[in-house]
């Protein structure tokens, strides 16, 4: 569960199987005290079950498959179709097998009317039937290696349907529209092009011919709209999508070291977010999502009760302030940061309690100023390291002479068993021009920059929390 709590709804719906349960414990452990929930959890057995503390006003429903395999049973969905559906707004969280929720949404959707942005559901998983016969018709090796390496190295497919994801083809055809004609007429794009790229979508398994000159959805495709993260993640004017296609400047970044992707419009993309909102809004948002996972331990490796006025930019820093005020109410925070950013804060980070203890200073420089107490999120990870230092000693300009930086990254792990890691540190490189840093790198730009190390601690999920003060050295 890697979202705040959601405002300005009566009650909440949660449900999920058992890989949805550390996200349901977790949630309903801060939910505020007499919020209103029904909570329905599949397990495998009655033995299964746990304690799931809360002060929420929260009636949690244990639905035991006893012994079935999981994903094989509709206990979730009778579950809610036979509930006493609460008076008033809800929202919807649901997570877990990917087949075993589509009936559930179905039913919210077209029963319920609860409308999209009041619902969130995402296929954690799906279950998978060995084929049959697979050791009799094994693909000779050299065959199986020749496929595999026409899997890895074909970007059509990805183009394709993020193309399609991007004009909203896949959304018009669950709507009902089907025709060739009316789907150019609706995206606004050349009818001869679009209908090849509907014979593409058809061969990879994304669409289907009616029969009547039409089309309509897939398994595939209907998983792809009905999975609530999967629009925005697939936009091709979005964050996601421009970390996906950074890549395609890998070779420049690795002769180079410096960043070798551009957007369509020819602009670096740190240049692009200074005015595209979307992309500057959807980046910020994502890292904010994964700032929840070191909030806590950022919460923890500092003795926050002896600051009163705390000045913090960066990315992520939303959700660090929503953590650090809300256990620690006297807390006065300034956010620093593009207008386009500070809007996503304000609309969609900052929660209802902590946003009277924030004032949001719209700026164009990286550097948030003013305070003796100064917090600076995952903000080199976009810079070079020329640029890191630079920010660092405008940083270390700004602080009173006992004034404290306090800096939180990412570092690069030791070994390459983490994929993720290692593609996002290359997607950075190309992007920005920069990349993770390993831990005493990131400590000799601050040594650089006139800034001495006081403390190093580890926050979690390979993040550090780096306090920092004026005066150069060790």
């Amino acid at each position: 569960m890697s979202h705040g709590h959601p405002e300005g709804v009566d009650w909440l719906l949660v449900i999920g199987d058992e890989t949805a349960l550390p996200a349901i414990a977790r949630w309903l452990a801060e939910m505020p005290a007499g919020t209103r929930a029904r909570v329905f959890i599949e397990v495998g057995e009655e033995s299964h079950r746990q304690e799931l503390p809360t002060d929420a006003d929260a009636v949690v429903t244990w639905l035991s498959r006893d012994g079935a395999p999981a994903g094989t049973t509709d206990l979730l969905e009778q579950a809610v179709r036979s509930m006493e559906w609460l008076p008033g707004s809800v929202y919807v969280w649901a997570a877990g097998e990917a087949v075993t929720l589509k009936g559930i949404r179905r039913h919210i959707t077209a029963d319920r009317q609860v409308p999209r942005e009041r619902m969130d559901f995402t296929g954690y998983w799906r279950r998978a039937e060995p084929a049959p016969g697979a050791a009799e018709d094994a693909v000779p090796e050299d065959e199986a290696a020749h496929e595999r390496l026409h899997e890895l190295t074909d970007l059509a497919p990805g183009f394709a349907i993020r193309t399609a994801v991007t004009l909203g083809l896949f959304e018009l055809v669950r709507g009902g529209v089907s025709g060739p004609a009316e789907l150019a007429r609706r995206t606004g794009t050349d009818p001869s092009l679009l209908g090849a790229l509907l014979t593409y979508l058809v061969a990879i398994g994304l669409l289907e011919a009616d029969g009547e000159g039409g089309h309509r959805l897939t398994p595939v495709s209907e998983e792809l709209v009905e999975d609530d993260h999967s629009s925005e993640e697939y936009h091709l004017g979005g964050a996601q999508a421009a970390m996906d296609l950074s890549l395609s400047g890998l070779l420049h970044a690795l002769r180079t070291g410096e960043p070798g992707y551009r957007t369509a419009g020819g602009d670096w993309v740190a240049t692009a977010m200074l005015s595209d909102e979307r992309l500057a809004g959807g980046a910020r948002a994502a890292v904010e999502e994964e700032a929840r996972w070191v909030a806590p331990g950022v919460s923890k490796a500092y003795d926050w009760a002896s600051v009163t006025t705390l000045t913090a930019g960066g990315h992520g820093v939303g959700t660090l302030v929503n953590a650090l005020v809300k256990a620690h109410p006297a807390l006065r925070v300034r956010i620093a940061a593009l207008p386009s950013e500070l809007r996503v804060l304000d609309e969609r980070i900052l929660d209802t309690d902590v946003s009277p203890s924030v004032e949001l200073i719209p700026q164009t420089g990286p550097v948030p100023h003013g305070g003796s107490t100064v917090l600076v999120s995952r903000l080199l990870e976009r810079l070079a390291d020329e640029d890191a230092v630079l920010a660092l000693t405008e940083a270390s300009a700004a602080l009173p002479a006992d004034g404290t930086l306090l800096l939180v990254e990412q570092i690069r792990p030791v070994g390459g068993d983490d994929l993720d890691a290692t593609l996002q540190n290359l997607r950075l490189a190309c992007l920005f021009g920069s990349g993770l840093r390993s831990q005493d790198e990131l400590a000799a730009l601050a040594v650089r920059a006139g800034l001495r190390v006081r403390r190093c601690d580890d926050i979690g999920w390979d993040h550090r929390l780096w306090v920092l003060e004026r005066g150069a050295g060790e």
